[in-house]
């Protein structure tokens, strides 16, 4: 194995065995802490670790799911199941104590999408009601506040909402009419204040997409163009400069956009004719288009026309296409390449090609695929089996 290789691997050891040591002393100091509070008479206000199973859960069918520095993910029975780090509540499961295996949340059986902030969660059920839980500092949330929800809080009364995208200290979403709504802490050097509830972004309609990273938010329009907004010193708007907007702006003058992923600085895209496309910061060839050149607006992927699934995270992107195969290119070539060398690279590269892929997501450092049985798999070096 490469000295590399191995000394990440070191690292990555050295990291769950502190992970492990702060779990131990959070639970002891926790433990001594529910005694003296008990002692006096009073409830804890912090929530306490639940203990881990001797029998670990069954996944049903995963049909689809989120990731960042933790994981969600929803069962083809509606249930909603998390694992990984668990800051102020982000995993919903009434404790913050960080989870190496999957646990169901709660008992719900309706939920139908969830999208993964920086340490919060927002999901929508199949009655179109909106949810949040996790770090709410920035009023991130939604329901009114800025304090951590460390199960699912209900936002607002509506019934209306579509799709919801979840970023950093932010959140965007779309209603069944087409209306575009933002909430969270302001960035980007935007005079308006931001709102602990869903505020209106303009007066247009006929929105049908949104996608959420860091700093900065994507929408797609019923007429299928494509419009971005927040910071943009990598060019990761897209829109051929490097100038952060506080209001969406146009990106380009195409009507076939269909989805958009973006990681804090570059993004990829989709069209409806099963094109690839990328813009943004490409140091590490995570691109795909053979360089390590910046793109401040859209540059194609290859020539296939068979893409349907992608995702990107910090410095590597991925993508399935119809044959059910899996392609990665960019840095972190020990965490999401498998057996492939420690190299960047700078064009889409097939992975574990003895599975058949449906869907992928990615985190800054981690990133997930979901198998045709509905079978997740971590992807990394080692690839688990």
């Amino acid at each position: 194995m490469a000295p590399g290789i191995m000394n990440k691997l070191n690292n990555c050891n050295n990291e769950r065995e502190y992970a492990m040591t702060k779990k131990t002393i959070t639970i002891f100091i926790v433990g001594l802490m529910t005694l003296l509070i008990t002692a006096c008479g009073y409830r804890p206000s912090v929530p306490l670790p639940r203990p881990e199973p001797d029998v670990l859960p069954v996944l049903p069918p995963i049909v689809s799911m989120a990731t960042s520095g933790f994981t969600m993910a929803i069962g083809i029975d509606g249930t909603l199941w998390a694992e990984g780090i668990n800051i102020g509540g982000a995993l919903g499961d009434g404790s913050d104590m960080t989870r190496w295996f999957f646990d169901q949340v709660g008992t719900a059986t309706n939920w139908t999408s969830v999208d993964t902030g920086f340490w919060h969660t927002v999901a929508i059920r199949t009655d179109g009601t909106l949810w949040a839980w996790g770090h709410n500092r920035m009023g991130t949330l939604g329901d009114g506040t800025t304090i951590n929800r460390y199960i699912p809080v209900q936002i607002g009364t509506g019934t209306d909402w579509a799709m919801a995208g979840a970023g950093f200290g932010r959140t965007v979403a779309i209603k069944t009419d087409g209306t575009l709504w933002e909430w969270g802490g302001h960035h980007e050097g935007n005079p308006e204040s931001g709102s602990t509830v869903p505020v209106q972004t303009g007066r247009d309609n006929d929105w049908v997409y949104v996608a959420a990273s860091e700093m900065h938010r994507f929408a797609i329009k019923v007429n299928g163009s494509l419009w971005a907004w927040g910071s943009n010193i990598d060019g990761q708007l897209g829109d051929s400069t490097t100038t952060s907007r506080s209001s969406p702006i146009r990106i380009g003058n195409d009507y076939d956009w269909v989805r958009v992923t973006t990681d804090s600085f570059h993004s990829m895209g989709l069209r409806s004719d099963g094109s690839l496309w990328a813009w943004g910061s490409n140091s590490s060839g995570q691109l795909g288009d053979g360089t390590r050149e910046s793109r401040l607006s859209p540059v194609r992927v290859g020539m296939y026309t068979d893409w349907t699934s992608i995702a990107v995270g910090l410095g590597y992107s991925l993508a399935i296409r119809e044959d059910g195969s899996l392609w990665v290119w960019g840095s972190m070539a020990p965490l999401v390449f498998g057996g492939l060398a420690e190299r960047d690279v700078t064009t889409p590269t097939q992975i574990h090609p003895y599975y058949q892929w449906v869907d992928v997501v990615a985190g800054r450092l981690r990133a997930f695929a979901i198998t045709q049985d509905g079978r997740i798999r971590r992807l990394g070096y080692p690839f688990p089996e």
